[in-house]
């Protein structure tokens, strides 16, 4: 490949991009505003032990590109057992620190499952909310609820259907769209979360020979019909072709200009499809204040705007005594107001209500880290979710590349694998493929 090519942003999709064009003789250049790799994956080894503060899953390893790459490299894999199949995976709380029967809080979150794929599948269970757009509105005029439940399998079943939700979205439940999520296809096998290495050593194995630029953060791309030109913090940059894989967040805020400005069907699709934020707090202790052998403390309230609900403890992997907590949606916008101070105060708060009488009092961890992607310029999010006012193909509307020149990849533009790093994978290589097929025409 005799041409020059561009690939903006080094996140799992720009380097898979560039990695196929690389590895198929082409001229590629990554330009990535950040001072490291990884783009929305960053594993942190500040702690002691790598955490990764972004992506940290691998959401169905079977059959995922991403697995035998991670089992290659020898990083560290264990399941994280959600819905507690085993029974000892998972622990509730009510906000006042009572423990929940965790038999009956698997019950209701099982039920919950299989209430949202009755409700989606089958005509018997259509609800009278069947026109219901939003998660909201599906969840309390639509979806089938058993009407014989323990107090604490009702927990479990409004964990699973509504917060839990808003979780994996990363947003509010009045801004999810229910049926479009169903667009949304999980490989089987469960999650497995890295937890040596991180995903860090899987993109720095991927980005090994490539010429990447970092420090390098894009202001203006100027497209003419022989070139494109790329203006950045460190200079002007010509390419034939360019591939963009910036965050959805970044496409939103309009921090970088084009010109010609992006076809009217594309900027409506940018704006449209949903991007969230979750943010993460971690804390190092000098011994395990909490029970070592769970995985996850849910920590489940009535009301809507309860914080510190998803508790995941890292040393169940690791071994050593490191524990998160995770906000997204309103939540995280919530605590991202906070300062760090405050922050850790209300962490130790609900830690002791919810563990204390057990391990006594918790002191200061002795190192802590907080996540802010909300207010990160190069991602101003986390990631992509189907939002109210989506359309079926905006995701293809924006993966559609222009005039043979401009190019688009990243988690967003994935019809069935968005919010994922092996969305973002297989979007760097299709979009990779496209570039290499337009060459080859001309």
């Amino acid at each position: 490949m005799s041409e020059k090519i561009l690939v903006i942003g080094a996140g799992m999709a720009g380097i898979m991009a560039a990695r196929t064009l690389h590895d198929a003789g082409g001229d590629v250049t990554i330009l990535e505003a950040r001072a490291r790799l990884g783009g929305r994956t960053h594993t942190d080894s500040s702690l002691g032990s790598t955490i990764d503060l972004g992506a940290a899953w691998i959401h169905g390893p079977d059959g995922n590109p991403l697995t035998p790459l991670a089992e290659q490299l020898g990083v560290a894999m264990g399941q994280t057992d959600f819905v507690n199949r085993s029974g000892t995976a998972v622990q509730a709380y009510s906000p006042s620190g009572t423990k929940l029967n965790p038999t009956e809080f698997a019950k209701g979150q099982r039920l919950a499952e299989a209430a949202v794929a009755l409700s989606d599948a089958s005509i018997l269970y259509q609800p009278p909310g069947r026109d219901a757009r939003s998660l909201k509105e599906w969840v309390q005029h639509g979806l089938p609820q058993p009407a014989t439940m323990t107090p604490d399998a009702q927990a479990g079943f409004r964990y699973w259907a509504t917060i839990r939700a808003e979780y994996n979205d990363n947003a509010d439940w009045e801004l999810i769209d229910w049926a479009l999520g169903g667009r949304y296809v999980k490989l089987p096998g469960g999650d497995l979360l890295l937890h040596g290495g991180g995903y860090k050593a899987l993109i720095d194995h991927l980005a090994a020979g490539l010429e990447v630029r970092l420090g390098t953060a894009v202001t203006h791309i100027t497209t003419t019909p022989n070139q494109v030109t790329v203006q950045t913090s460190s200079g002007r940059f010509s390419a034939d072709r360019v591939i963009l894989t910036l965050p959805l967040g970044v496409l939103k805020s309009g921090q970088i200009q084009f010109e010609p400005p992006l076809p009217a069907a594309k900027q409506q699709a940018i704006q449209r499809i949903g991007f969230g934020n979750y943010e993460k707090l971690a804390l190092r202790f000098d011994q395990f204040y909490w029970p070592r052998q769970t995985q996850l403390f849910s920590c489940v309230g009535e009301a809507d705007t309860d914080l510190f609900n998803a508790w995941l403890n890292l040393g169940y992997y690791s071994g050593t005594p490191l524990i998160s907590v995770s906000h997204a949606g309103r939540r995280a916008r919530e605590i991202n107001r906070w300062s760090d101070d405050r922050l850790l105060d209300e962490a130790l708060a609900v830690m002791n209500r919810l563990f204390g009488d057990e391990f006594g009092p918790i002191p200061a961890p002795q190192a802590v880290v907080r996540t802010n992607w909300q207010n990160d310029p190069f991602a101003n999010g986390s990631y992509s979710f189907d939002q109210v006012g989506q359309q079926p193909d905006d995701r293809q509307t924006l993966a559609q590349p222009i005039n043979q020149q401009l190019f688009f990849a990243g988690e967003a533009t994935h019809p069935h694998f968005y919010a994922t790093v092996h969305g973002a994978y297989e979007t760097g290589v299709r979009a990779a493929r496209e570039v290499a097929q337009v060459i080859r025409k001309n």
